[in-house]
C-alpha cells in the first residue's frame, strides 16, 4: 500500500535500535540499585515497601520516556553508526539522569536524605523523588530530539541544554522552598515531606513536571545551529525562563477559577487533603502540557 512507508534498511535501523533501547531499559534494576545502594527484591518482596516501589516504578518510567528521545532512523545513515548513537546518546542519558537525583538529594533538598527516607517507607518522600526524575527524563528527552546529528557537538549540545535546563529547574525549586517557608512561618517543605505530607508532595511533584514541559517547550522556540552552541544555549535559557513564567501565571489563573473559595493551604497543609493536593498536581502539569504543544 502506497499509504504505508515502508523501506527494508530505515526498518532494520529502528529494530536495531530498538534492541539498544530495550538492552539499556532492562539494566534498570542494576542502574537503581546501583544508585540507591538499595536492595531491590528485599525492599519489594520482603518488606513491601511501598515508598520504594512508587519510587521504581517513577524511575522505570523516567527511563523509558528518556530512552524514547534515542529511537532514531534514517535511510540516509549507516546502521552501525546509527546503532552506536543510539547506544552512546543513551548511556548519557542514564548518566544525567543519575546526576539530576545526586543534584536532587544533595543541592535541592539537602536535609533529607533520600535513600533513608524510602527505605523508610515515606511515600510522600518517595513522591518528590519520583517527580524529579521523571522532570529530569521530559528535559533529557527533549534535549536529544532538538539536537540534530550525532556528531561530538551534538554531545555539547546535549549537556549544554541539560545543564542550563536543570540550573532552571534547580533554582525554581530552591525558590519555592524559600517562598513556603516564608508563608509558613516555623515550617519548611523538607521537614513536611519528612513528616509523610501526601497532599503537599503531590503538589510539589505537579509543579516540578510542569515546570519540566515549560523548560521542553523552548525547544519548539529555539531552532538548534550547530556551529553557534554559546549563543543557542543563551536562548534556550532565555525561552525557558519566559515559558516557565508563563507557566506559572497560568497555572496562578487556573487554580483561582478551578479551586474558587477553596482555603489551598489550610487544605493542604493542615487537613493534609491529598485530593486538593493531586488537583494542584494535575493543575500544573496541564499547564505545562499546554504550553509544550503550542
Amino acid at each position: 500500500m502506497d499509504a504505508i512507508y515502508w523501506d527494508h534498511y530505515y526498518n532494520n535501523i529502528i529494530i536495531l535500535n530498538l534492541l539498544i533501547v530495550i538492552g539499556l531499559f532492562t539494566g534498570l534494576r542494576l542502574f537503581s540499585g546501583a544508585l540507591a545502594h538499595v536492595n531491590a527484591s528485599k525492599e519489594l518482596l520482603t518488606k513491601d515497601n511501598p515508598a520504594f516501589g512508587v519510587s521504581l516504578a517513577g524511575t522505570t518510567l523516567a527511563v523509558a520516556i528518556m530512552l524514547s528521545g534515542t529511537v532514531y532512523g534514517s535511510p540516509g545513515i549507516e546502521a552501525e553508526h546509527a546503532v552506536l548513537s543510539v547506544g552512546v546518546f543513551g548511556l548519557i542519558g542514564i548518566a544525567l539522569m543519575a546526576i539530576t537525583r545526586i543534584i536532587f538529594d544533595k543541592i535541592t533538598l539537602p536535609t533529607i536524605s533520600l535513600r533513608d527516607e524510602i527505605v523508610r517507607g515515606n511515600l510522600a518522600v518517595a513522591i518528590a523523588d519520583t517527580a524529579n526524575v521523571l522532570a529530569a527524563a521530559i528535559i533529557i528527552r527533549t534535549v536529544l530530539i532538538w539536537v540534530t546529528g550525532y556528531t561530538l557537538d551534538s554531545i555539547y549540545a546535549i549537556l549544554g541544554g541539560y545543564v542550563v535546563s536543570q540550573i532552571i529547574l534547580t533554582v525554581t525549586t530552591i525558590v519555592k522552598t524559600k517562598v513556603f517557608h516564608s508563608l509558613n512561618k516555623g515550617r519548611n517543605l523538607s521537614m513536611e515531606l519528612m513528616n509523610g505530607n501526601r497532599a503537599l508532595a503531590l503538589r510539589f511533584a505537579g509543579q516540578k513536571i510542569g515546570v519540566a514541559f515549560s523548560i521542553a517547550a523552548a525547544a519548539h522556540i529555539v531552532v538548534y545551529e550547530q556551529y553557534e552552541l554559546g549563543t543557542i544555549l543563551f536562548a534556550w535559557f532565555v525561552a525557558s525562563v519566559v515559558t516557565v513564567i508563563i507557566w506559572k501565571v497560568l497555572c496562578i489563573v487556573a487554580e483561582n477559577i478551578i479551586l474558587l473559595k477553596v482555603d489551598i493551604r489550610d487544605e493542604v497543609m493542615e487537613q493534609r487533603n491529598i485530593a486538593v493536593g493531586a488537583l494542584q498536581a494535575a493543575i500544573c502539569i496541564a499547564m505545562g502540557l499546554l504550553i509544550a504543544a503550542v
